[in-house]
């Protein structure tokens, strides 16, 4: 009420300016008709003194004519918008005072009080504003705003010459670039006039910008640059008026006339580079004796060597302790560019791959063309380049720019928004309260620049040669930023840590995450040109070689047939159904595994090199073997000499234990005991009775595992792979739904989780890392809303899933879902903290009412609307919680999946889906298996996992 209030009075207030107006303008017509017709009852004389009754002299009213702006402007039309009172227009009508005479008073209205005309140096003289950019005595956009406000005033000036000329003059003669000829154009129009495309009127800067011809910005630029020279100038007068005629006029609006009071700072300062009003900047002028002119003093010319962007002046090399005095006497600036090469040029970033199987170096971004290289590790490395200076062409050793990269095709088109974005770590990001250059790590503090993403681009720029200063175009050391508060303390730590959350870099050959300085020390250096190239090893020449001690697998596959069905099945799967007792599944699985050699570093930083059966998980420590004396050293120096295979030395470990170590650990507070022996538990049948007789068992103690924690992943138990959930998709182990639900429930309870590193990640984040695709992402904003909060747009404040729900801003049965998910891992979730309230506490609130809360707390009830990936049968998000295996490293839900149904249920996404490992499996599962274990799993994987599960798990599975 109080806005329509607002906009009523403002309404009537116009009202009364536009009836006030209405009235003079009837006066002034009569009085002019009046004047006409006594004119016409005298004799036609022009300058001739005649005696009449009054015995005055009179003059033509149209020979009173004064030079305005940019067009003629009579007495009468000065009279009327104040510029002269009647008295000073009837002297002229009766020749009391000539035309030249009035001129001089009124000059500062006709032509205004003199614009900054050009810059000035001791000993290149006065120029352009253009030349002095060009000589970079001035930065591009100090001099385009110089040159619109004398645009916006009258004319672009020569300052040599003392000359005044249109826009279009000044670039036929060079005073100004072409490139700029359409900004300058439009600020031209502030002192001709905007041409309305619908009524042809001519409009002035405050009406253009009302109509939505120009922005807010910068019509207060222009109209500032006006009022400074003489006041706002009217196109269709051709002269400046005082700011509150031009407000009665309504050359501008209230909100013009408050901005123009604030005197914002919208033009820069060329020597500090810091907001400065155009008054200002005036007074900071000189005035040329002869021709009045208004000049900005320039610097003195200083020497200057090339930088990695701009030339760089040598003094600035002193402050930056690169230089001392006593190298600027004694060397020349092709000797200083020599020694400081590395702050100067280039840098010593990863510049491309080297392909070992075909032994070619080849640009990061072919590589991904190729299939050699991820796309998110792909724009890692491109990003690291850009933040450190350039984009490399390895192949001819050339250094280019974002744009010069994507002509010659050594980037995508789909990068370069991204790169062009990295690659203003090196040109400098714009602080929007001040408008200067701020350098990386200043933007990252400013919020500019997302903080994970940046620290990833400071670290390459260290380990790549040094802070890039962006404002004068070099390499400082971290010291130096360190003073110049281009860098603080708590950033210097977070760069010199190596823990797993700064790392974030990938290596494709190992799958580890690390820093962009570890990456860097697992490269090879080219001696042609001494480029840092990142080496993708020779997978095939790997798994031939005798070395190779990861991921060699027997070329051997046991299938079991039910002697009742017929069926072919897998051991695991035969093991499940009690055809066979463990000791028979240990055997036949020893016989079709997969080994991988492991270093596993402890809490004290002493490193135990493991082999890993990854059909089984089982373990073997070398180190435990030797001391036991299974192996002996002999046998562990011949496999590390490459004489024994890693499944030799695998047979001769497992040859001489009993290979039935287990760990098994409850999946819930539920399931949890404690027992001396293995004896004291009861088995559910003679098969698990022997089971359990065999093997020791390890329960967890209750507070090991989060059990309210989402689930992370998807655990694939025909190939033993943890994969993500939209791998398990493209795989089709899991349908379009399940994946987006599953992964709602993660968004929506604090980020998407990468399941190598148990990292929670916003969408971009995920998006980034190839965790998630970029549809994938647009389907889940919604739900990380939901963690975030919904903004309301009226109050600004920050809604929960519930509010959001109550107030219609989200969709109801997504919105029960997300409720769901929030409750079942820990109660709801409120944006403003991000700590999770309780259902007594969310009904004190006012998010829920009784019915709501109640349907939440009732947990049997929760919809199913998610597909088991293993059964194939409709489950409730609490009840795939429940039948997660869970990963004792970091206690990480696995929720198990498989293309085939444990329950002999087909699967008719997996049929269809391109992405299937399995072929077409629906139907009956009699006769060849072939193709659906071979060929199918990841060899190049390299994870290993110790997972916690328990007999309950098995037994559910034989009894549903």
């Amino acid at each position: 009420m109080r806005e329509l209030n607002t906009v009523e009075d403002r309404y009537k207030s116009r009202l009364l300016i536009s009836e006030k107006e209405t009235s003079e303008l009837a006066l002034k017509r009569n009085a002019l008709e009046t004047e006409i017709l006594r004119l016409k009852q005298r004799p036609n004389t022009l300058n001739i003194q005649t005696q009449t009754d009054e015995k005055v002299f009179t003059i033509d009213p149209s020979k009173l004519v004064f030079d305005g702006v940019r067009r003629k402007v009579t007495a009468h039309q000065l009279c009327n918008c104040g510029i002269i009172n009647k008295t000073t227009l009837e002297m002229l009508l009766k020749g009391q005072k000539t035309v030249e005479e009035v001129a001089v008073d009124i000059q500062p209205s006709l032509k205004g009080t003199g614009i900054i005309a050009g810059m000035k140096t001791g000993s290149q003289g006065k120029m352009p504003f253009t030349e002095a950019k060009n000589k970079n005595l001035l930065s591009t956009e100090s001099a385009v705003m110089l040159l619109e406000a004398q645009a916006a005033t009258g004319y672009i000036v020569d300052p040599a010459f003392n000359e005044n000329m249109t826009v279009d003059t000044a670039c036929s003669r060079g005073i100004v670039d072409t490139d700029d000829r359409d900004i300058l154009l439009k600020a031209e129009a502030a002192s001709t006039g905007f041409k309305d495309p619908h009524t042809g009127k001519v409009l002035s800067v405050g009406q253009a910008f009302k109509k939505g011809h120009i922005d807010k910005e910068t019509a207060i630029r222009l109209l500032q640059a006006q009022e400074s020279v003489g006041g706002i100038l009217d196109p269709v007068l051709s002269v400046f008026l005082p700011k509150d005629m031009a407000l009665d006029r309504n050359l501008i609006d209230d909100d013009l006339y408050r901005a123009l009071n604030k005197k914002p700072t919208a033009y820069l300062d060329p020597a500090t580079g810091e907001k400065i009003t155009y008054a200002d900047l005036r007074r900071k002028c000189t005035a040329e004796p002869v021709s009045g002119l208004l000049l900005l003093r320039g610097p003195e010319k200083q020497m200057t060597v090339k930088g990695i962007r701009g030339n760089v002046s040598v003094k600035d090399l002193v402050k930056s302790e690169l230089l001392d005095e006593t190298d600027l006497q004694r060397l020349t600036p092709n000797e200083i560019e020599e020694k400081l090469k590395s702050y100067l040029f280039g840098s010593t970033c990863i510049a491309g791959i080297y392909d070992e199987a075909n032994d070619r170096i080849m640009p990061i971004y072919q590589a991904m063309k190729e299939g050699l290289l991820m796309r998110g590790t792909t724009l890692e490395l491109l990003e690291a380049q850009a933040s450190s200076g350039f984009i490399v062409d390895p192949v001819n050793n050339v250094f280019l720019t974002v744009e010069e990269a994507t002509k010659r095709g050594i980037i995508g088109k789909e990068f370069k928004n991204k790169l062009m974005s990295a690659e203003k770590a090196v040109t400098g990001y714009k602080d929007p309260a001040t408008g200067k250059t701020i350098s990386l790590f200043q933007a990252i503090e400013k919020d500019i620049i997302e903080r994970g993403h940046g620290i990833r681009l400071l670290e390459a720029q260290i380990a790549s040669g040094g802070i890039i200063d962006p404002v004068e175009s070099h390499r400082i050391d971290v010291s130096v930023a360190y003073k110049r508060g281009y860098f603080d303390e708590e950033m210097n730590e977070i760069l010199t840590y190596e823990g797993d959350d700064t790392k974030g870099f990938f290596d494709p050959n190992t799958k580890e995450n690390l820093t962009y300085l570890q990456l860097k020390q697992r490269c090879i250096t080219d001696p042609k040109t001494g480029l840092i190239l990142l080496p993708l090893r020779d997978k095939k020449k790997a798994q031939q070689s005798k070395e190779s001690r990861t991921n060699v697998l027997r070329k051997r596959r046991v299938v079991i047939v039910d002697p009742d069905t017929g069926l072919e099945m897998s051991v695991r799967e035969a093991y499940h159904k009690e055809l066979i007792d463990y000791e028979t599944f240990l055997d036949l699985s020893e016989q079709e595994c997969e080994w991988e050699e492991i270093t596993i570093t402890g809490s004290d930083g002493s490193a135990h090199l493991v082999i890993v059966d990854r059909k089984t998980g089982t373990q073997y420590d070398i180190q435990d073997c030797i001391d036991r004396a299974v192996i002996d050293q002999r046998t562990l120096d011949q496999y590390r000499a490459g004489t024994l295979t890693l499944t030799e030395f695998a047979d001769q470990i497992t040859s001489r234990t009993s290979s039935t170590e287990m760990t098994i650990a409850a999946n819930s507070v539920d399931d949890m005991f404690t027992c001396s022996s293995p004896t004291q538990a009861t088995p559910s049948s003679p098969t698990v009775r022997k089971r359990l007789n065999s093997i020791s068992i390890t329960v967890s103690p209750p507070g090991m595992f989060d059990d309210q924690s989402p689930v992370a992943a998807l655990f694939d138990t025909e190939t033993l792979e943890k994969i993500t959930v939209p791998e398990g998709l493209k795989r089709g182990i899991v349908d379009t739904i399940t994946a987006q639900r599953l992964l709602e429930a993660q968004a929506c309870t604090g980020g998407i989780i990468n399941p190598a590193t148990g990292d929670r990640l916003s969408l971009e984040d995920a998006v980034h890392q190839s965790i998630i695709d970029e549809s994938m992402a647009a389907k889940l904003k919604a739900a990380q809303k939901a963690y975030i909060g919904f903004e309301d747009v009226k109050t600004k404040r920050k809604l929960s899933a519930a509010q959001a729900v109550k107030e219609s801003w989200l969709p109801y049965e997504a919105g029960q879902r997300f409720l769901e998910y929030q409750y079942l891992t820990g109660g709801l979730i409120e944006p403003q903290t991000g700590h999770r309230i309780g259902i007594e506490e969310a009904i004190r609130k006012g998010w829920l009412d009784g019915k709501a809360a109640q349907k939440l707390q009732e947990i049997r009830n929760h919809s199913k609307n998610l597909t088991c990936p293993k059964t194939k049968l409709k489950i409730t998000y609490k009840e795939a919680m429940d039948s997660c295996m869970v990963e004792e490293s970091n206690g990480m839900k696995l929720l198990q999946a498989s293309s085939v149904s444990t329950k002999g249920i087909s699967s008719p996404y997996n049929v269809s889906n391109p992405g299937s490992r399995s072929g077409s499996r629906a139907g009956s599962r009699t006769g060849s298996r072939s193709g659906s274990r071979r060929g199918s799993v990841d060899y190049s994987s390299s994870y290993s996992y110790s997972f916690s599960s328990n007999s309950a798990v098995y037994s559910s599975n034989q009894t549903k």
